[in-house]
């Protein structure tokens, strides 16, 4: 369930916080409800086709985007323990953090231990965490996290919130029966039966980090949220859709057939497949008369030039290089296998990108160790390293033979 359409009714009369009381206006609830549909390939738009067939057109541009971004990133800290922590359980997951944050708009990265020593790294989306302030820079200093488990045939809710002020970063977890007014202690589930009802951690800086997309908010002008990638670009993804539809229609519509009089069909046994349609006749006339082939011409090439049309309409709206993306009639909705370094509009938004990830990772360095230090870990001090790579956008063979004709 999508925490954004239920955000009145979880919070109203509940003993947490007031929806009022949050960053997250009307309009932005809408909005973000939307671009998570869209990820999910559900448009708001009424379906031109009895078989409406949408392209993952939203899902496909910011998987690739995402891995363009992280492709090649390095991202250690100076302490060797942690930083196992770090290789092992945030970097393989940082490509989906990053197609989340394209998504819907910002995501928030928290650390914390389990009680075998490990440390683990949870993030909340525009779909399942709730902001309530952000500082001058938009990063989030309150807000709310949500998890929903199924025990005993009962769905429970804990609802973990956040807040940084005076130097102090409270943690509070509260647990509900999912749907009801009904609080309930945690020990009641037992994957929650260790967490305490408050915890204060000295810090410096929030002990979340906010990772938001570099693009300015159109949509509700007075909310210092940011927006997806594609907030702009609805109705280019559905006319996108509607374009794919009727080229799949277009097969149905124009396959090759047979009319004939039933009579000649196996006698009155009925149509003996597909090919065939039949038609009542009068029976009298010759076997020539009675039957009529259907076979037009598939307008392939037309239907196919118009998807790539759309497409390129949404690469200018996102942000990325003309010919990214492609329909291919037989491999259908394909990515470029290599951005060349001659084509700067794809590599200055995944710069844009990066630029808003390097902060996040460097403030998440320093929640890691001032988490580690709280619970007693002895950790070193030393700034973390950071890489991104840009390998992925260079024709290696092109800038090989370049710099090979600059040496003779």
């Amino acid at each position: 369930m999508n925490v954004l359409n239920a955000l009145k009714g979880l919070f109203k009369g509940k003993g947490g916080t007031d929806v009022d009381d949050s960053a997250v206006s009307s309009t932005m609830r809408s909005a973000t409800s939307l671009w998570w549909d869209a990820f999910q390939g559900q448009l708001p738009f009424a379906q031109t086709h009895k078989n409406f067939k949408p392209l993952p057109v939203a899902y496909t541009s910011t998987a690739y985007l995402a891995q363009l971004v992280t492709g090649e990133i390095k991202f250690e800290i100076a302490d060797d323990e942690l930083n196992r922590h770090v290789q092992k359980n945030l970097l393989p997951n940082l490509d989906r953090i990053v197609q989340q944050t394209l998504v819907g708009g910002y995501t928030v990265i928290k650390p914390y231990f389990v009680q075998s020593g490990e440390m683990f790294f949870d993030s909340g989306t525009s779909r399942d965490f709730l902001p309530m302030a952000l500082d001058e820079n938009g990063h989030i200093t309150e807000g709310v996290f949500f998890e929903r488990i199924r025990y005993r045939g009962k769905i429970y809710e804990r609802r973990e919130c956040h807040s940084f002020r005076n130097g102090v970063h409270t943690v509070r977890n509260t647990a509900y029966l999912y749907g009801t007014k009904r609080r309930v202690e945690l020990s009641e589930v037992p994957k929650w039966a260790f967490l305490l009802p408050e915890g204060q951690i000295p810090s410096d800086i929030p002990m979340i980090a906010t990772f938001r997309t570099p693009y300015a908010n159109n949509i509700d002008l007075d909310s210092e949220l940011p927006i997806s990638i594609f907030a702009n670009s609805l109705g280019t993804l559905h006319e996108i859709d509607e374009a794919h539809s009727e080229y799949c229609a277009e097969f149905k519509k124009m396959s090759a057939k047979v009319f004939a009089d039933r009579t000649v069909l196996k006698e009155n046994s009925g149509i003996p497949d597909d090919y065939f349609v039949g038609i009542s006749g009068d029976g009298t006339s010759t076997m020539e008369q009675q039957i009529m082939t259907y076979a037009p011409q598939i307008r392939e090439t037309e239907h196919s030039a118009k998807i790539n049309k759309e497409l390129r309409f949404y690469e200018t709206q996102i942000g990325v290089s003309s010919g990214t993306f492609s329909f291919d009639t037989q491999k259908g909705l394909v990515t470029a296998t290599q951005v060349l370094s001659e084509d700067r509009t794809t590599y200055n938004t995944v710069c844009q990108i990066q630029r808003q990830l390097r902060p996040v990772l460097q403030a998440l360095s320093r929640i890691i160790v001032t988490l580690a230090r709280f619970y007693g870990v002895e950790c070193e001090d030393g700034e973390c390293a950071i890489e991104f790579g840009d390998s992925v956008f260079e024709d290696t063979g092109t800038e090989f033979n370049r710099r090979f004709q600059m040496v003779q």
